[in-house]
């Protein structure tokens, strides 16, 4: 006879009030930081249920939906069709690995033609081998927008308001190694591979591609000057060139060259530098980014502030303004 429901017998023998207690004493002798990581694997898993989330009526008749298509493929997932932290091109830093660590959040704020974006930004910069070997993370924390109809529609949001405030961007993993030491006659190389990971889960808006993607680069990093004994300390010339492929739906892919240069004079406690940079997609719909940065720099201990402007010239929001602050720590 099979046993009744409510007959909680175990085939080994074991009964609920047996397993209860060791149950309890396992879950009570697990560390804190495992159950956290267990609640954030919780919520990644739980994320892609929200693509699932129900078309509204006014964006089907505004698009003319075709209900055997998929909402992202009415999207153009391309810089100039999303929001400016779903591909930004990548930053330039000084193009050696240091031997100590850094960590660093900044508040950026977005405006052009029917935008407005601020966001919060960090990155973990962890040297494994000083001046060889180098793991970072970077990505968004938060982000609140504004957009004007017009760009609602024009990018096939799904947000009626054309505004919200988004936790957790995508966010990128990063591989940085020496291939070749700086000499007099020779440049800093460095080589990296870079991730991105399909952290965030706001597609649905125009922000972030939610998709997965990599792009490989070498920079090259070489003094043009130095000295201690004027104002000006040093000179330094940093260029990076690399490939960059991601995802952009379900049914195509992205490929593009990357190229960023720029020009850093150091003045000790204080640092100016001046660069462009971009990436040039095949499709030529909203895929070649083109920007100029200046940045200023001061530094004092472990602590370095800093403040940057960027100007977007092509399939980019025209204007940012990004503050942070960068702490040095261990070793």
């Amino acid at each position: 006879m099979s046993p009744s429901t409510g007959d909680r017998s175990h085939p080994l023998g074991l009964t609920a009030d047996c397993i209860r207690p060791l149950c309890k004493r396992l879950f009570k002798a697990l560390p804190e930081k495992f159950c956290s990581c267990c609640f954030v694997l919780s919520l990644l898993l739980v994320a892609p249920s929200i693509r699932a989330q129900p078309i509204p009526d006014w964006w089907k008749q505004l698009h003319q939906y075709d209900e055997k298509l998929d909402w992202a493929d009415y999207m153009t997932y391309t810089p100039a069709f999303f929001g400016p932290n779903a591909l930004p091109v990548p930053e330039l830093y000084d193009g050696i690995i240091g031997d100590r660590h850094q960590l660093e959040f900044s508040g950026n704020l977005f405006w052009g033609p029917g935008e407005q974006t601020q966001s919060l930004a960090t990155r973990l910069n962890y040297v494994f081998v000083p001046g060889r070997l180098s793991l970072s993370a970077w990505g968004v924390l938060g982000e609140h927008y504004r957009t004007s109809r017009e760009i609602r529609d024009q990018r096939a949001s799904l947000i009626e308001e054309a505004e919200e405030l988004i936790f957790i961007g995508d966010f990128y993993l990063a591989t940085q190694f020496r291939i070749l030491a700086e000499n007099r006659y020779v440049p800093e190389i460095l080589g990296e591979i870079v991730l991105k990971t399909a952290s965030s889960d706001r597609s649905r808006g125009a922000r972030f591609f939610d998709t997965p993607g990599y792009y490989f680069d070498l920079s090259l990093a070489k003094d043009l000057y130095n000295s201690q004994a004027g104002l000006l300390k040093n000179i330094r010339l940093v260029a990076m060139g690399g490939f960059l492929c991601y995802q952009m739906n379900n049914n195509y892919q992205n490929d593009a060259p990357i190229y960023v240069a720029k020009l850093k004079l150091d003045f000790g406690a204080l640092g100016w530098e001046n660069g462009m940079g971009g990436y040039y997609g095949w499709t030529g719909k909203g895929d070649r980014p083109l920007v100029l940065r200046s940045r200023l720099d001061f530094e004092t201990g472990n602590n370095k502030a800093f403040v940057q402007y960027q100007a977007g010239l092509n399939d980019y929001i025209a204007h940012c303004l990004q503050a942070g602050w960068v702490f040095t720590f261990g070793r």
